[in-house]
């Protein structure tokens, strides 16, 4: 079963839709009945927002819920095309949906056995392949570069992304500080978090152009916020930074469901 498998991954890897998990219904030619996809995951790494331990094992733990029969995950990370650091998607696969009772009796003993065994190799292949590529990612960030791109960066992976997704329900574990250093606009002053007037930005930011289409996607934050050991932002200009990240996924076809100062204090369901 191991060199079936192994087969299979050569072949999906010449396919053209992206999907880094192999069929085990194609390499048995079994129909699938349920092909579609239930729910998607999508991690978003800020390249300039490194994690500490505990929110590391905090993503991880979350994808893994993720990772799963008639589910998606994909990770992507981005931060201001600085240094190499250009938007890339490292992982992005689905797990089929499992075979009904009803469908087994119609399949011959040997090629179902064969199709169980491929189904734990496919969700044993999907959970190294994801875990490498998360945590190659999370230590990828680095808070010395000089930009943090993500109003653009949003707009870009929604809309080559996120959008295409077929997933019936889609939700966005965002990994940034959400502090924007760009030329479209910064929430810094003199090196610290500034004071954000939502209106003046959000006028900003349809000037530019960005504005992004989630699909009706659910968003959780973590790492909002997040400076150095030695600095200090206070509880109103945390709230300010709070209140233009909703009204922004709010005017982008999104609901921000819940957002980390840095920690995020509920599960991504």
């Amino acid at each position: 079963m191991k060199r079936l498998f192994l087969t299979l991954l050569t072949l999906g890897t010449l396919l053209l839709a992206r999907n880094d998990v192999p069929s085990c219904y194609k390499a048995l030619q079994i129909e699938n009945p349920n092909p579609a996809v239930e729910k998607e995951l999508f991690i978003l790494v800020d390249q300039t927002t490194p994690l500490d331990k505990n929110m590391m094992i905090y993503t991880y733990k979350n994808m893994m819920k993720f990772i799963k029969n008639g589910y998606a995950v994909t990770i992507a990370s981005f931060s201001a095309n600085a240094k190499g650091k250009y938007t890339d998607v490292p992982y992005s696969g689905s797990l089929e949906a499992l075979l009904p009772e009803s469908a087994k009796h119609e399949i011959a003993k040997k090629k179902l056995r064969k199709y169980q065994a491929c189904m734990n190799g496919q969700y044993k292949y999907a959970k190294k392949k994801a875990t490498k590529a998360l945590v190659h990612t999370l230590k990828g960030a680095n808070k010395k570069l000089p930009h943090s791109d993500i109003l653009k960066s949003l707009d870009d992976i929604a809309e080559h992304i996120i959008k295409p997704s077929k997933a019936k329900e889609k939700v966005v574990l965002l990994v940034s500080d959400m502090m924007e250093h760009s030329s479209i606009t910064t929430f810094y002053s003199k090196g610290s978090l500034r004071r954000i007037d939502t209106k003046k930005e959000m006028t900003k930011l349809q000037k530019s152009g960005y504005t992004a289409d989630f699909d009706g996607a659910r968003v959780y934050i973590i790492g909002a916020g997040m400076v150095g050991k030695n600095s200090y932002r206070d509880s109103k200009t945390l709230k300010a930074l709070t209140s233009f990240w909703e009204t922004y996924f709010k005017a982008s076809n999104a609901r921000l469901q819940a957002i980390g100062t840095p920690m995020l204090l509920e599960d991504v369901k």
